[in-house]
């Protein structure tokens, strides 16, 4: 003979269990949160490092073809390298020929970043603008340096943002900052 029960048993949930459950989620979701807002932050940092790193290596490997090239005169193409030409130190300057094999204008700056980095993110030489649509800003800085500011980012006044330094007569490239005035 069976017996049955008098009150079924509820398999549920009570009201402390849910509450306690939806705290939990709620502290899980307060320490998570800024994490999640930094990543445009990280991927931009990300994304001049490779930058950095791929210039660096173009230039390094437009010296090496310049010296399996058997160190050709000042001003000689190197076709490998969209026809940019050596200075005196065997270092990219331009595709235009100019006196003393020097950096004369900022488009030998966007010349030099573009050869060395080929199919890379685009560049600009005018001015740093928040109307800015290029990934980087390139400037003159002297007969022997260029300047890369990273412009994918935000652009308006008072902004840190990070930039490279070429200069043409070691070949070294150096990371920086600058706060777009």
């Amino acid at each position: 003979m069976k017996t049955s029960k008098p009150f079924a048993q509820s398999s549920g949930f009570t009201i402390v269990e849910l509450v306690v459950v939806i705290i939990l989620l709620g502290i899980l979701a307060a320490t998570a949160l800024p994490r999640f807002i930094d990543l445009d932050d990280e991927a931009n940092a990300a994304a001049f490092s490779g930058v950095l790193g791929g210039f660096q290596t173009g230039v390094a490997l437009f010296h090496a073809q310049y010296m399996a090239d058997g160190e050709p005169v000042a001003g000689t193409q190197i076709a490998e390298f969209s026809n940019l030409r050596t200075n005196v130190d065997g270092y990219p300057y331009s595709t235009n020929a100019t006196t003393g094999n020097v950096i004369a204008t900022d488009a030998d700056c966007g010349t030099v970043f573009t050869g060395l980095l080929q199919a890379g993110p685009t560049i600009s030489t005018a001015a740093i603008s928040p109307a800015t649509t290029a990934d980087y800003t390139g400037e003159r800085e002297s007969d022997t340096s260029c300047a890369y500011y990273y412009t994918a980012q935000d652009t308006t006044s008072g902004q840190t943002i990070p930039m490279m330094r070429y200069n043409a007569a070691t070949g070294v490239v150096t990371r920086d900052v600058y706060t777009i005035p």
